[in-house]
């Protein structure tokens, strides 16, 4: 018998994993899936963007080594990643204020940036909305930290409910850490106005607060420029915060684990002492970056036709993901006599959520074949011109009920 695993604990399996192996396992041919978080196209598949497969062209062509790039990856794709959420015209980069690291995928961003929030307030708890993407969660224990919630849905108006997230964020305690989703929230899509984001800047400077904000789906929403106008009103306010950025959505390279994390201080020495101490978490957590992502991405930045290309792409797929919303609100209240599926059409992004229990998510896989996560979001990339109809109709007899019915 092992002296060290035999009183392990088995820990129970992430519930969105395990929603894929099932889905996979499934032998029903008339099976949907609209769990997994990721952009699909019209026939189902998660296609390599032109422009990347250009870039990565060009990459192989030129390429001549595949020596280490340092602790904090290519140069030019933090530059551009910088360039893209804070503006060329940022006092703060001009300044000298801004550090940023190429870090594995958007995940390794945040696992830096709370590890780092632990150094500067050893007592910092995390305030995460209700509800978030459950990594957040375990990011956030898996560090040691402390997560506090705040309210962020109001049920009945489908938007943000400021009053009460301004409520529970007064609760917060200097040095504490406000974890942020930028475009798109996952798993609501209901973001928040740039005037809030403002309000939010200027409330955290006000009560020693350090924002991070997480953007994972730049450019899905209101397009490259729209989406970001919310996050730079936030960092215009606040002399410190944190950015994790992913490139897994918008330059469809998940498996290639590119993110970025930003980090934005009071002076240049304070960024410099800050960008010693992200080297060191890296260094410890994964050493070095991987480089092939965040040279695709700084190619394709860097050079105008690959740019024009990849922006008109994401155009495509925001606008493809905003009529497949229209055509889902439409199809469920003609199914269920409802009328209050509107509010899909005024969000953003691949996620929404729908009035479902857990309970209820189960007999829908069960009984239809749509594979749901118990918190009843849906990836509104999932589905296609051909399947909404279909989805709608499989869905409508577990929503025809009042949502307070429904929720059980």
């Amino acid at each position: 018998m092992s002296a060290f695993l035999s009183g392990l604990a088995p820990r129970p399996a992430d519930a969105l994993l395990g929603l894929m192996a099932a889905f996979r396992a499934d032998p029903r041919e008339a099976k949907i899936d609209l769990g997994v978080g990721i952009y699909r196209d019209e026939a189902g598949e998660t296609p390599i963007m032109t422009a990347v497969k250009q870039a990565e062209e060009r990459l192989l062509a030129s390429e001549t080594t595949k020596a280490y790039e340092g602790p904090q990856g290519n140069t030019d794709f933090c530059a551009a990643i910088e360039e893209m959420v804070f503006g060329a015209q940022s006092e703060a980069r001009n300044d000298g204020r801004v550090v940023s690291f190429a870090t594995p995928g958007g995940c390794g961003a945040l696992f830096v940036a709370i590890m780092f929030a632990g150094r500067i307030s050893a007592e910092g708890r995390i305030w995460a909305s209700d509800p978030t993407w459950p990594n957040h969660v375990n990011l956030a224990r898996s560090t040691g930290r402390e997560l506090k919630s705040y309210s962020y849905v109001d049920a009945e108006t489908g938007a943000v409910d400021f009053p009460a997230m301004m409520d529970d964020l007064r609760e917060a305690r200097p040095g504490d850490i406000v974890l942020l989703q930028g475009p798109c929230h996952n798993p609501t899509g209901i973001d928040l106005t740039p005037e809030q984001w403002a309000y939010l800047g200027d409330f955290c400077a006000g009560q020693l607060l350090m924002p991070l904000v997480d953007v994972a789906y730049h450019g899905f929403g209101a397009g490259l420029e729209g989406d970001i106008a919310g996050v730079r009103a936030l960092l215009d306010a606040v002399p410190e915060a944190m950015v994790a950025y992913s490139c897994s959505k918008n330059f469809g390279l998940y498996r290639e684990r590119t993110g970025c994390l930003m980090l934005q201080g009071g002076a240049p020495r304070d960024v410099a002492a800050g960008a010693t101490h992200l080297a060191d978490i890296a260094r410890a957590a994964y050493s070095m970056p991987p480089s092939h992502g965040a040279a695709i991405v700084a190619t394709i930045l860097g050079d105008g036709a690959l740019r024009k290309a990849w922006q008109d792409e994401l155009d495509a797929m925001r606008a493809r993901m905003q009529s497949l919303r229209e055509k889902l609100a439409a199809a469920l209240e003609a199914e269920t006599g409802r009328d209050d599926f509107a509010s899909l059409t005024a969000q953003n992004g691949m996620f929404s959520q729908l009035p479902l229990a857990p309970q209820i998510t189960e007999l829908v896989r069960l009984q239809q074949a749509v594979y749901l996560p118990a918190s009843g979001r849906i990836n509104i990339a999932g589905l296609s011109d051909e399947t909404v109809a279909e989805v709608a109709r499989r869905l409508a007899p577990y929503l025809t009920a009042p949502p307070e019915e429904a929720e059980g």
